[in-house]
């Protein structure tokens, strides 16, 4: 197989791998020797080939757990049961909520959950630590600009990807919300292929 071809598979070697997730190389291997990561694949002379989608969220689950105080032995006990991608639905609109269950219903890699206001956002993001938040601009309690800002000046929590969507567009609604660290926005109605397209960006996931 050559390189080409190898990569529109989504299939890297391990020092690959390891360049992509900031890691060294020794640390991929280990993770591989406990059977935290496995080869998907094999090049000419047993090389081990990983795919990148299933490793790069084994590999963001694996330091969530670190973080989070738990051994080894904890992690490869329960990263089987937290492999998912979660996003976070932050709209008092309950036909937001639906929208974003209905469109991403058939996809078992991912898991919606929801809030409907600001103050309850703060404080679900930090235990729930989702990978996407769809998050409405103008929400009871707070502000969604000030949630958004809030969760990109967290170093705990910079990394989760943002989605903005609001019913009142504007040049400056748009410029605002990426200026409070939004990674990609919307407006309402929400569209189902542009948010589709979007979503499968955010998370790096292919369906």
């Amino acid at each position: 197989m050559d390189k080409q071809k190898r990569l529109e598979l989504g299939l890297l070697k391990i020092g690959e791998l390891a360049e992509k997730c900031g890691l060294p190389i020794s640390t991929i291997k280990y993770y591989t020797d406990l059977e935290l990561l496995r080869a998907s694949d094999y090049m000419e002379g047993g090389f081990r080939l990983y795919n990148q989608q299933e490793c790069v969220l084994r590999l963001k689950r694996i330091r969530e757990m670190l973080d989070q105080g738990h051994s080894i032995k904890e992690v490869k006990e329960n990263i089987e049961k937290i492999l998912v991608y979660k996003v976070l639905v932050i709209d008092d609109e309950p036909e937001v909520h639906d929208f974003v269950k209905d469109v991403l219903k058939p996809f078992s890699q991912v898991e919606v959950n929801s809030v409907f206001d600001g103050f309850s956002a703060g404080m679900v993001v930090g235990e729930y630590m989702p990978d996407l938040i769809i998050l409405d601009l103008l929400l009871p309690g707070i502000d969604g600009f000030k949630v958004c800002a809030s969760i990109k000046g967290n170093p705990k929590l910079k990394h989760i990807k943002i989605f903005a969507v609001t019913g009142y567009d504007s040049p400056e609604y748009k410029a605002k919300i990426f200026s409070s660290g939004a990674d990609d926005y919307l407006p309402k109605p929400i569209e189902l292929i542009p948010f589709r397209d979007k979503v499968k960006k955010l998370l790096g996931f292919n369906f």
